[in-house]
């Protein structure tokens, strides 16, 4: 009887160990089969191309081109802005505003500091900042008294300045071709009530270089439109930083050389990132101005 117990109980816990044995392995291969699926989504990530901002690398590029002066026995004129300022509440912090002078002369910005605002300066390489300060509760005809005395200040030899209420009319002191005036702001409205011209005979003259201070447009992948934009500097040069991996299109605008009448057209160029931490040279941009 003791042996058939003994053999009994032996059955019995052997049972038990492969039991134990079998549920160890289904928890093993388990455990086995995560680790691959989360390898795999791993290196389908680490493959994937996702255009945008938040990565690590950057496009550079050169826009060039040749730009046409034409003239029509015209007399030389100033170039008058006119600004129509928001009340203080409308303005956002660190907004501003390009400010041009002709025939190679100084380069402004002027941009808005709230008096308790944390925006910095935007530190426009190659301009002259002309800082408005203001209170979020001040009116627009205050702030426009503000923007005034710091234009007279800061560009007093440059321009004149007068107020109309809450109309700021800036006119250069020099007469002639000025590249318009750009507001970078929600609110505040920039028009030019007269164009600058230079004193000229008939006749058409170009050059031919790097096209300065041009606005620069970023595409990412398929979409339909842009969603980046930058200037071009002294050289031409431009970039865009902090890019992902993927396909993007650089553009910018020309003078359609067929029909200058009609709207300039889009000049674009394809440029692929592949790597993290590259940084791509697009193919150089020629246009017409």
């Amino acid at each position: 009887m003791k042996k058939n117990k003994l053999s009994k109980y032996h059955w019995v816990t052997n049972a038990t160990i492969g039991e134990r044995n079998y549920q160890g392995k289904l928890i093993a291969n388990a455990v086995r089969s995560n680790l691959y699926f989360a390898l795999i989504i791993f290196v389908l990530l680490g493959c994937e191309k996702i255009e945008g901002s938040g990565g690590s690398s950057a496009i550079t590029g050169n826009l060039s081109g040749r730009s046409y002066t034409f003239s029509n026995n015209s007399n030389e004129e100033q170039e008058i802005t006119s600004i129509t300022i928001p009340n203080g509440s409308n303005i956002e912090d660190g907004e501003y505003i390009l400010l041009n002078t002709p025939n190679g002369g100084t380069l402004y910005y002027i941009w808005f500091k709230w008096d308790n605002g944390l925006a910095p300066s935007p530190n426009l390489s190659g301009r002259t900042a002309i800082q408005v300060s203001f209170s979020f509760t001040q009116s627009n005809t205050t702030v426009a008294q503000n923007m005034t005395s710091a234009i007279l200040n800061i560009a007093g030899e440059d321009f004149s300045v007068a107020v109309n209420n809450d109309i700021v009319t800036i006119s250069n002191i020099q007469s002639g071709e000025v590249t318009d005036a750009e507001e970078f702001t929600q609110n505040i409205t920039v028009d030019i009530s007269n164009q600058g011209k230079d004193n000229t005979t008939e006749g058409t003259t170009f050059i031919e270089g790097p096209i300065v201070d041009n606005r620069v447009y970023l595409i990412y992948g398929d979409d339909a439109f842009y969603s980046e934009d930058t200037r071009s500097d002294a050289e031409g040069n431009y970039q865009f930083r902090n890019l992902n991996r993927g396909d993007y299109t650089v553009f910018t605008y020309s003078i359609d050389t067929l029909n200058p009448d009609d709207e300039p057209v889009a000049v674009m160029q394809s440029v692929i990132i592949k790597e993290r931490k590259e940084i791509v040279q697009a193919p150089g941009i020629f246009i017409y101005q």
